[in-house]
């Protein structure tokens, strides 16, 4: 039963992560907007943060942000370097708070936002090659992690502490709502769960994402 309640938060707390990536994102870079991936760096680790609460262990990051990814895939325009940025961001969370376990909340945010900024830029460069990193050279890397993953460091610092109390306080009213049962936590859960993921599928379909 305990792995299914995983596998629900997992897709839960993914399509939340999702389908901020896919409309939010949408809008933003669209709009080129400057910086854009930091506000949804950002809301990609309070939402992790919310799914740790729960599951406490490693993978958990890693897992929210791979299924985010997929979703993310289904419902915008194919991008290798946000998907690769969303998944980078997972890890480096189970690295902070499952395997270094820095007691300090806000301490172990920064320094995940800023090893997630600075692994994705080093990558997206000199490992995959992407053109535009490359004409960017050492400067856009630099640039990269210096401000925008200073933004996000700063942003998550304030705001992962504050999803953890607010996680911890959803949590002592009921400790178990990815539990299959009949309890409105859980049918809601269930339910909200199946309508994203349901409509992400449908707009590939119907209408699959082309590359940007």
């Amino acid at each position: 039963m305990k792995k299914k309640e995983y596998i629900l938060a997992v897709l839960f707390f993914s399509s939340l992560w999702g389908i901020s990536e896919a409309v939010l994102g949408g809008i933003l870079y669209r709009a080129n907007v400057s910086h854009a991936s930091v506000p949804l760096s950002i809301i990609g680790f309070a939402v992790i943060t919310l799914a740790w609460v729960y599951f406490p262990r490693v993978g958990t990051g890693t897992g929210v942000a791979a299924c985010a990814m997929l979703y993310k895939f289904f419902n915008a325009p194919f991008f290798g370097c946000h998907l690769l940025g969303i998944l980078t961001m997972g890890v480096c969370y189970d690295l902070f708070f499952g395997i270094v376990k820095t007691k300090s909340r806000w301490l172990a945010a920064a320094g995940a936002a800023y090893l997630s900024y600075a692994v994705f830029a080093v990558m997206i460069t000199y490992l995959f090659r992407y053109e535009p990193w490359i004409q960017g050279g050492l400067g856009k890397v630099l640039g990269h992690i210096g401000i925008a993953g200073s933004m996000a460091a700063l942003g998550s610092a304030l705001l992962v502490p504050l999803s953890f109390r607010t996680g911890e306080k959803l949590k002592s009213r009921d400790a178990r709502p990815f539990a299959l049962r009949l309890q409105w936590s859980s049918g809601i859960i269930s339910a909200v769960t199946l309508a994203l993921w349901a409509l992400g599928a449908t707009t590939f379909f119907l209408s699959p994402p082309l590359p940007g």
